[in-house]
Formats: structure tokens, sequence, C-alpha cells
């Protein structure tokens, strides 16, 4: 029964990092909050940003790539919220996908300076900044489809004994950092290791370490990765601080 378990978990898995997939970041030319297209050059600091984090980018008022006209889901949609005051410059960015779901949420950018200009870049960057190393959705080409859908025969049987798992321990201290649904594992450098999304169980997680796919879960105040090599089980005991 373990077996057939963890192959819905897996297969849960496979939905799951397959339903991200985004080349295209579509920015406005002009802020709602300012009257002229590109003021203070921010669209162009903010197109900027995102192509160095390795989209293509398009301005809202462009005509769209047939790639992404024909497909609208393969982008994402920067919304750009102002809640200053009298004493602040504040900007938040949210990307958001086609059905325009919130995917991603900024830090407030906040700036006390009494120069326009300079307060909004300073708070404009902070924000952006802010987004770094949370852009990584991890794309696949798998297929997405319901798992109701997908008939599985799975027979277990009744005399096989029980799968014991081949024990790995990993020293490298590994660092929680959230992701929407879920969470990124990095080492100092910071690199990332894991990729974790939630699941519908406690202290459970749906895994993806480069090739590999299996789960994180947690086990007499442990963590482990475990995941299939051919027939053989392999729990890799993970050091992590959430």
């Amino acid at each position: 029964m373990k077996k057939l378990v963890f192959f819905f978990i897996l297969l849960f898995c496979a939905i799951s990092f397959g339903q991200e997939n985004y080349k295209y970041v579509i920015i406005p030319k002009k802020f709602d909050f300012f009257k002229e297209e590109n003021k203070y050059n921010l669209n162009a600091i903010t197109k900027s940003f995102f192509e160095n984090e390795g989209f293509t980018v398009i301005y809202d008022t462009e005509e769209f790539p047939s790639e992404l006209a024909a497909n609208r889901c393969s982008g994402l949609y920067l919304n750009v919220l102002e809640k200053s005051n009298m004493l602040y410059t504040k900007i938040i960015f949210e990307l958001r996908d086609c059905q325009n779901r919130t995917i991603l949420t900024s830090k407030q950018g906040e700036s006390r300076d009494k120069e326009y200009e300079k307060a909004y870049k300073e708070s404009i960057r902070a924000a952006l900044v802010s987004m770094r190393g949370h852009l990584d959705f991890n794309p696949t080409q798998i297929e997405v489809v319901k798992s109701e859908e997908v008939p599985v025969a799975v027979v277990v049987p009744e005399n096989k004994p029980e799968t014991k798992p081949t024990i790995v321990v990993s020293n490298n201290q590994l660092f929680a950092i959230p992701i929407p649904n879920g969470f990124k594992l990095v080492d100092s450098e910071p690199k990332t290791i894991m990729i974790l999304k939630a699941s519908s169980l406690e202290n459970v997680f749906i895994a993806q370490k480069g090739t590999l796919s299996g789960v994180l879960l947690k086990k007499n105040n442990s963590w482990f990765f475990e995941y299939y090599e051919g027939e053989k089980l392999i729990s890799e005991k993970v050091e992590v601080k959430f």
C-alpha cells in the first residue's frame, strides 16, 4: 500500500509542477498613478529588471508575439499598486496569471525622499529587488491533467514484504524561502537545491530536486526526502530550517 500512496503523491507532483510555465511578463507602459508613459523612466527600469531575471518582457501597448497571443497563459501580468501618503512613497508589485490569480506579491517599496523622481525610483527598485530569488517557477513540459481522469491499476501481492527505504544522510544545512504554494530550499550560497509544493497533508511536501521527484516529509522530528531509484526507495535525511 505504501507504493500505491507514493504513486499518487508523485502523480500529484507532476501535475503541480506542470502548471507553471511562464515565459513572458506583460508590464504597463504607463502606471495608473501617472499621466504620461514611462514617467521618470520607471517603466523601462521595471522592464529591465524582469529581462535580467530571464523573462521576455512586453509592454501592454505592444502587439503580442504569436506564441503569447495563442497562449496567454504563458505570460504573467504585472499589476502596480501605489499606497503613498504625505510622508512616504509606497509601491507594491503583483504578478498575476491569465486567470487573474495573484502568483507573487512584492514587499512594499518605500521612500521618504521629498523629490518625486528619487522617491519613486527608490521605492520601485526596493519592491522589485524584494522579488529577486522568488521568480524561479521551474516550468516543465508535463501535460496538465486532472488526477481523477487518470486510470490507475496497481496490484500489490499480499505476501510481498514491506519496502524498506535505503537511508541516506545529507549534512548540508538548507534554508526554506517562501514561494507561491510552498518553499524553495537553498544552501548558504544561496543556491536552489529543492522546490517544495504544499500538499493536503500536514508536514508533507511534494518535492523536486533536480531531476528527482518525490516527497519531503517529517518523521520523528526530522525531515526526509523520499524518492525511487528504479525499484529502490531512497530516504534522504535533510537538515532544513523553515
